[in-house]
């Protein structure tokens, strides 16, 4: 269960990093605005605007799996599998996010929060 709590913490700072990342490679964004304030936010393409949402919105739900993660860890709950399977539909959610996907997005997102409940109800 560590194991697959530090992935998802290393997923976590790549979904961070990735809005930067793909903008500089569209052209959208470049180094000095990287390093710089940001005071004023550049024009970027609808790609990179809903890789950010996605990474907000995997912050969001990081808040309920980060204590169900440790309260497993703790109380040796066989959740690892759940959690697994979450994992790997926080990742099915970014990448249909950011290719557009609605509505697969939103089973996706919707079957990611039947496993947060799913990895609760396991620790009761």
């Amino acid at each position: 269960m560590i194991e697959i709590l530090f992935a998802t913490l290393v997923f976590y700072a790549a979904g961070l990093m990735l809005p930067s990342l793909v903008g500089v490679l569209r052209k959208e964004l470049n180094l000095d605005f990287l390093v710089g304030p940001r005071d004023e936010q550049p024009e970027v393409s609808a790609v990179v605007q809903r890789i950010r949402r996605s990474s907000a919105n995997l912050q969001e739900s990081l808040l309920i799996f980060i204590p169900l993660a440790l309260l497993a860890i703790s109380s040796q709950a066989g959740v690892a599998e759940t959690a697994t399977i979450w994992l790997g539909l926080r990742v099915a959610y970014l990448i249909t996010y950011a290719m557009g996907l609605r509505h697969v997005r939103t089973i996706i997102w919707t079957i990611s929060m039947v496993y947060l409940y799913l990895m609760g109800a396991a620790l009761v």
